[in-house]
């Protein structure tokens, strides 16, 4: 995007203007009304006029601009275009357009402010705009200038736009160039303003932004109510919310040079969201803090970039999924087809960016589960029969479970202490080591009710796209198939066998190859930073990979989850007399939404 910078020369200016007029070449068809105050006029387009007034003269004679020709007049705006003595673009509104809302004419600094958003320093004739550049204003913001196809082609009356203002007419002066538009330029002051002044129906996401940043008391702006007993000023306050979280990605909501894209839940979208989340939740057997979801909110509805309404919405049917996707400069996943937009009837242009407020919001499966993950010790505590239930074994017995590793954490008081309990299955005799093994295993998690009692369920999957690992030993003489199943159907398959052996990527949950590895909120490089830990980047990570893409259908056909069988499959024991088991973990990937 074309920013139009005050700081162009003057000389610059005139000779972009010169060059422009023959593009604008044509017959003069005037009739004597449109010679004013004996000056002749000339047209080189029939949709642009040139005088050889200055745009205050102009202006002064025309009837139908007076309304507005006051407004300026009474601001000292054509003094100080005379004091600067420059080339100037003035954006003027026919008497008949000019609703003026009483909260600015009654206010000085408003109607000031709205006022210095019709006047710029630079001169821009028609053939210099182009869609999408800004312009900018006496009031250091910017307006937006927008162009349909025939504008493009040429054509200038209703077919160019200063925000929401239509351009009706253009008229070159000896100092500069009028356009006269449909309706005064409204400019919000920056999308910082527009966020304070949300109204309580957005109140979850003003006070998400809000919090989101640090807050600081405005001594010199907080009145002194009364000194209380212990001797110290009691203040009505004034607090001014700063934007740490916005800063730490060098996006400024005050700064008049972001080109921001801000999209707008409403109270009530946020709650019917939140309400479908806790449902399908519900449908997986798991939970998810609303913090964690609000956060996603917040960070996924904000981009560094200009973005219409159609920018963001597609149809699902029209393009793969992937290409569906856009960023927000929180690096959020913002899946077109999932979400909805009202139309740009409902977007609000802002001086550096644009609004659009969203009808309806999901919260994708990727943000409800960072990962599952679990171990395969839960063995020990299972019945005989969850025992047959969920771990079908052939040509293996269970050896035992033990914890080679005690509990360690790599920065105590800050992270939890992890052990590494593992379960060993053994051949069923020395005599069977060269035959096939297999061990049909269903993901459970262990849980206590009321009562304290041990409760073990199988993990119910969502549907989406996984990424499976494993934790196992280092060198551990063993190669294995690995496999998906969803009611006995394989689903997902191991690319040739897993070759264990003193790969240190299957060591228990240390595995260090896979990207987006650790535990929610864990950052190996601060945590080495701060605890000086050399086994920081090796803490409860995902293991190594197993199967890069398990998809899981939607087998009930209302996005529930089910039970899966993950299958070990070797063709023998090659000499080994026990294959140790650590952990599972399917994390989902950017189609898990």
């Amino acid at each position: 995007m074309k920013i139009i910078s005050s700081r162009l020369s003057r000389l610059a200016v005139t000779a972009a203007a010169v060059m422009a007029l023959p593009l604008w070449v044509g017959c003069s068809d005037l009739d004597d009304d449109d010679h004013y105050a004996q000056t002749a006029t000339e047209i080189r387009n029939p949709e642009l006029k040139i005088v050889s007034q200055t745009s205050e003269e102009y202006i002064k004679s025309q009837a139908s601009l007076s309304d507005m020709y006051e407004l300026l007049n009474s601001a000292d705006i054509f003094k100080s275009l005379r004091d600067k003595g420059q080339l100037a673009t003035i954006l003027m509104v026919e008497n008949s357009d000019m609703i003026l809302p009483a909260s600015k004419a009654s206010d000085d600094a408003a109607l000031d402010f709205l006022i210095k958003s019709h006047v710029s320093d630079i001169s821009m004739s028609p053939a210099n705009l182009h869609d999408g550049d800004r312009l900018m204003m006496w009031n250091n913001k910017y307006v937006n200038i927008s162009m349909d196809e025939e504008a493009l082609n040429g054509s200038i009356i209703g077919h160019i736009m200063f925000n929401n203002g239509v351009v009706k007419e253009v008229i070159q002066t000896s100092n500069g160039y009028i356009y006269v538009i449909s309706e005064l330029i409204q400019t919000p002051t920056s999308l910082s303003d527009y966020i304070d002044n949300l109204s309580d129906d957005y109140s979850i996401f003003r006070e998400l932004i809000k919090s989101s940043g640090g807050k600081e008391f405005l001594k010199n702006q907080s009145k002194p109510l009364y000194i209380n007993s212990e001797g110290n000023t009691v203040y009505d306050s004034v607090f001014r919310y700063t934007n740490d979280h916005f800063d730490a990605v060098g996006f400024d909501l005050n700064s008049e040079s972001l080109t921001a894209t801000m999209l707008l839940p409403s109270d009530e979208v946020i709650n019917e969201a939140l309400a479908d989340a806790h449902s399908r939740l519900a449908k997986w057997d798991l939970e998810r803090s609303d913090e964690a979801i609000k956060n996603w909110i917040l960070d996924v509805c904000f981009f560094n970039k200009r973005y219409s309404v159609a920018d963001l919405e597609v149809p699902a049917s029209l393009v793969d999924p992937e290409s569906q996707d856009v960023n927000s400069v929180f690096s959020k996943q913002w899946r077109k087809s999932a979400h909805h937009l009202y139309t740009d009837d409902n977007s609000e242009e802002l001086s550096n960016g644009v609004v659009h407020k969203i009808s309806k919001l999901y919260i994708p499966t990727n943000v409800l589960i960072y990962r599952l993950k679990d171990f395969f010790h839960h063995y020990e505590v299972c019945t005989d029969v969850q025992k047959s239930s969920y771990f079908g074994m052939n040509n293996m017995n269970f050896k035992g479970c033990s914890t080679p590793v005690s509990a360690w954490t790599p920065l105590p008081g800050v992270w939890p202490e992890i052990e590494n309990r593992i379960l060993e299955l053994s051949p069923d005799s020395d005599d069977s080591k060269e035959d096939p093994f297999t061990l049909n295993f269903t993901p459970i998690k262990r849980l206590e009710d009321a009562n304290g009692n041990t409760v073990i369920r199988p993990y119910l999957i969502p549907p989406g796209t996984y990424r499976l690992a494993f934790g196992s030993k280092q060198n551990q003489n063993i190669n294995v198939n690995v496999s998906v199943l969803v009611n006995g159907q394989v689903i997902a398959k191991s690319e040739g066998e897993i070759i264990l052996g003193s790969a240190t990527n299957f060591h228990y949950d240390r595995g260090t190859t896979l990207s987006d590895r650790y535990p929610e909120g864990y950052d190996a490089s601060y945590v080495a930073s701060v605890g000086n830990h050399k086994d920081a980047s090796k803490y409860d990570t995902d293991g190594g990979l197993l199967i890069s893409e398990v998809i899981i259908p939607d087998v009930n056909g209302d996005g529930s989850g089910v039970p899966i069988v993950i299958r070990f499959e070797g063709t023998n024991w090659n000499g080994s007399s026990a294959f140790t088991f650590h952990h599972w973990c399917l994390r989902p990937t950017v189609n898990c939404y």
